[in-house]
């Protein structure tokens, strides 16, 4: 395997009881890098001391043009506590997250209680699911996806969140949303330029970006899709393609909206959406975010409009079974990990 998936191959046997709290923590953090981020920016560092965790935003890794208010960055960083805290939880520890504001710049320090003697048990535990969840952009079956799951989805909202699923005649509407933010914003130059540092070709080495073969691109073609990108309105030239695919081949559209919007509240809903990607693995349903109705200039209104809400739209979302399974992209496979908090 290359070295820039390696990352994906956790071995448990590498757990062990006799392990120092900091290394259980390390060991923590093998499935916290494999959350998903932003264009697979991995914008995220880590401080490790006397058993406490602290997750930081990492600024080399952010994107100034896209994500300019780090809205994507902390939802990101979101995801990743909520991997770390799941990996505990097999593990037997209780993972308090607490965030912390410093000259504005929020971070989660992360305290770990010991609740039992050994791994849990439990062989459907949601730690077998982080490395096998993808953001699955294909086409996704024409089937219903049941009540009594979106609603077990809905069990994990958090104070002042809610989350609509949207399945009805709203569906093409909201798809036309998303469509023109996404032309919207490949009509910036900048945004344009940013996005092809982080379109890779199929055989890339590099170990952050997105390999062409997840948007379903060829080999040979994907070695030409970052140039494509930053000259073309790609969005523009899917727009007939994306509008089947968001309104006839995806079952429900989902939208996690909040009352806040703060790095606070993103950090919650990255949470929330991973533990949903999570839980639909499970059942072999995938999902796929678009960013762009939530980033691009005013579209979340016309998202509020939609739904009937005032709350501030964080998260939109593709829900399905796919039709084609799409590989993993790339991660960084030793990360970083200072010693001092």
């Amino acid at each position: 395997m290359k070295r820039n998936y390696r990352a994906w191959e956790i071995n448990f046997a590498d757990y062990s009881e006799e392990l120092s709290i900091n290394d259980k923590i390390k060991f923590f953090l093998k499935f916290g890098v494999l959350a998903p981020s932003s264009h697979n920016s991995q914008p995220w560092s880590f401080k490790i001391q006397d058993g406490v965790l602290e997750i930081h935003k990492n600024r080399e890794r952010k994107l100034p043009f896209s994500d300019s208010d780090d809205r994507q960055l902390y939802i990101s960083l979101g995801c990743a506590i909520e991997n770390i805290v799941i990996a505990a939880d097999y593990c037997e520890y209780s993972a308090n997250v607490q965030y912390v504001d410093h000259d504005g710049d929020m971070y989660a320090r992360i305290y770990f209680d010991k609740v039992g003697d050994k791994k849990n048990g439990d062989s459907k535990h949601l730690i077998f699911l982080i490395p096998k969840r993808v953001n699955n952009r294909n086409k996704y079956k024409k089937e219903i996806i049941s009540n009594e799951l979106l609603s077990k989805f809905k069990g994990y909202i958090k104070e002042g969140m809610r989350i609509d699923f949207v399945s009805d005649e709203r569906k093409k509407y909201l798809a036309k949303i998303a469509i023109k933010a996404g032309i919207r914003a490949m009509e910036y130059d900048q945004f344009r330029e940013e996005l092809s540092h982080y379109v890779k070709n199929n055989m890339t080495k590099s170990e952050i970006g997105m390999p062409g073969f997840g948007m379903g691109i060829p080999t040979p073609i994907s070695f030409f899709a970052p140039f494509m990108v930053k000259m073309f309105n790609m969005n523009a030239l899917s727009k007939k393609s994306d509008l089947k695919l968001l309104s006839e081949h995806t079952p429900v559209l989902v939208v996690i909206s909040m009352d806040k919007d703060d790095p606070r509240t993103w950090m919650d809903v990255g949470r929330v959406y991973e533990r949903i990607a999570l839980e639909a693995t499970s059942v072999g349903l995938s999902t796929a975010v678009w960013a762009a109705p939530i980033q691009i200039d005013n579209f979340y209104q016309d998202l509020q409009r939609c739904l009937n809400i005032l709350s501030r739209p964080q998260m939109f979302f593709r829900l399905g079974r796919p039709e084609k399974i799409t590989e993993h992209s790339p991660r960084i496979f030793n990360v970083n990990i200072q010693s001092k908090i």
